[in-house]
């Protein structure tokens, strides 16, 4: 009989593909974003972008008054060219991501996510989905709800009513694009979520407030390229047939588009160069 301790083996456990293990991460980020003030400032955006626009549609069809001083395509326009409507989406941008990534980077949890076989690219486009995720729903959800009310209402055909939720759309993606990639790029250069969370909130409202003074100043509207805010406003007023914003909204929109790309080629540098486990 042998006294040497006999020696088991086990198979090596089966690997989950890249495509669920992104999907596990973005799931818990999204319920780990769900708290009562990501909640209560997707409700406020929704008072805000429908209540205005079907109350509009019923006065005009009631009086024959119209009370956003728009009809058609261009009523759909208001909740995107208000203060309170963008303001609250800086919020709640500011909210969702402050600790998308900088909390992983005060817990050291970075170096587990990117551990391989998780690769930065996978860990990259699962937090910046979850952050699009909420600001798709304050920002573009609540403009198609008000689109399908006013038109099961009867208040606009459905040509109008599919041109209002296209239009919603297309802001939505570029604004979703350029908000998402600066937060996840302020979110990956601190470990403090508070400190993400306010250069979020101040980059943005302070770039708008700044350039639109500049701008004021100087007597040249070009400086309000500089604004996320302003490019979100002047490619709403384009898509909505509104005459809202001096910029092109074409050049807006690709200022929107590039201020994304850069963000997220940034912050993909920085998880590159995080510490990662040893396979």
């Amino acid at each position: 009989m042998s006294i040497i301790a006999p020696r088991y083996s086990l198979p090596p456990p089966t690997l989950e593909p890249r495509s669920r293990r992104g999907l596990a991460i973005l799931e818990h980020q999204i319920r780990e974003r769900y708290g009562a003030l990501n909640v209560v400032l997707i409700v406020l955006l929704a008072i805000v972008s429908i209540l205005p626009i079907v109350l509009n549609f019923y006065l005009e069809g009631l009086v024959g008054t119209s009370l956003l001083g728009a009809s058609g395509r261009a009523a759909f326009f208001w909740p995107v060219g208000q203060q309170i409507w963008f303001f609250l989406l800086i919020l709640l941008t500011s909210s969702i991501g402050a600790a998308i990534i900088a909390r992983d980077v005060a817990t050291k949890a970075m170096t587990m996510y990117l551990a391989r076989p998780i690769r930065p690219l996978d860990y990259l486009a699962a937090k910046s989905g979850a952050v699009a995720f909420w600001v798709f729903l304050g920002g573009v959800l609540p403009g198609w709800i008000a689109s399908v009310l006013v038109l099961a209402l009867g208040y606009v055909s459905l040509p109008v009513a599919l041109e209002a939720a296209g239009g919603y759309l297309v802001v939505g993606v570029l604004a979703i694009g350029a908000l998402t990639g600066l937060s996840v790029l302020l979110s990956s250069l601190t470990p403090r979520s508070t400190l993400a969370g306010a250069g979020i909130f101040g980059l943005l409202l302070g770039s708008y407030l700044v350039m639109q003074v500049v701008a004021g100043i100087s007597g040249r509207d070009g400086f309000l390229y500089a604004s996320p805010i302003h490019d979100i406003v002047a490619v709403g007023s384009g898509v909505f047939g509104a005459s809202e914003s001096p910029l092109d909204p074409w050049s807006a929109g690709a200022v929107l588009a590039g201020v994304a790309v850069v963000a997220f080629v940034l912050a993909y540098r920085r998880l590159l160069r995080a510490q990662v486990v040893a396979e």
